[in-house]
Parts: C-alpha cells; structure tokens; sequence
C-alpha cells in the first residue's frame, strides 16, 4: 500500500485531525489492517498452510531490536506505514494504560462484592 492509500485509510477512520483516535478505535484500526495485510503461508508437514515463525528472541527488547533493524531495509513507504502504525498503536496503548491506572481505583473490589 501506498503512503497515501495508508493516509487516506487513516483519515476516513479517524478523521483529518485524527479527532475519533481512542485506545480502542486505534486497536480496531489496527486489528483491521493487519488483518487485509496478506501474511505469505509456509507449507506445514501435511502441506496445511500453517504460519511457521522462526523467532529466537528472549525477549520483548529483543523482538523489537530486530523490528527497527528489519524495518531499516524496507522500502520508503512499507517502512514508514509500519513506523507511523507501531508509534500510533505504542501511542495510544500508553494512553490506555495511564487512564486504566487513573480510574481503576473506582472498581477495586466490585469483582469482590457482586453476587
């Protein structure tokens, strides 16, 4: 996809100004275009079409290492819709997780008093 195919998908979902961007919109927008992103298949021992992930990394640092290192041999525009998607998706996840914290306190112990 083009930079501006993606910049147009990502002003007809959230608007020019990006003013319908929430932790969940942000997610739905993601899990949508993953999901239209063709993913190649490696044959499976019975020629099943499973996805083989050869992934060594021990860690969450390490995953993402790699990520930026792969991402520098992308072509222009695969790597800056990737770029733009992981700052937007890592963006929003903090936002999520801040307002969790901020308004968690109001349902501790619902879960303990519900019948």
């Amino acid at each position: 996809m083009s930079v501006e195919e993606f910049r147009e998908k990502v002003r007809r979902a959230f608007g020019d100004d990006l003013h319908r961007a929430s932790p969940a919109t942000v997610r739905d927008f993601l899990d949508h275009l993953q999901a239209e992103t063709p993913v190649p298949l490696t044959p499976g021992v019975n020629g099943d079409g499973r996805i083989v992930v050869e992934e060594s990394a021990k860690s969450y640092e390490e995953v993402m290492r790699t990520f930026f290192a792969r991402v520098l041999d992308l072509p222009e525009a695969e790597a800056v819709t990737m770029l733009w998607a992981v700052a937007f998706d890592l963006s929003y996840a903090v936002i999520e997780s801040h307002d969790a914290d901020r308004i968690g306190h109001l349902f501790r112990g619902l879960e303990e008093s519900a019948p």
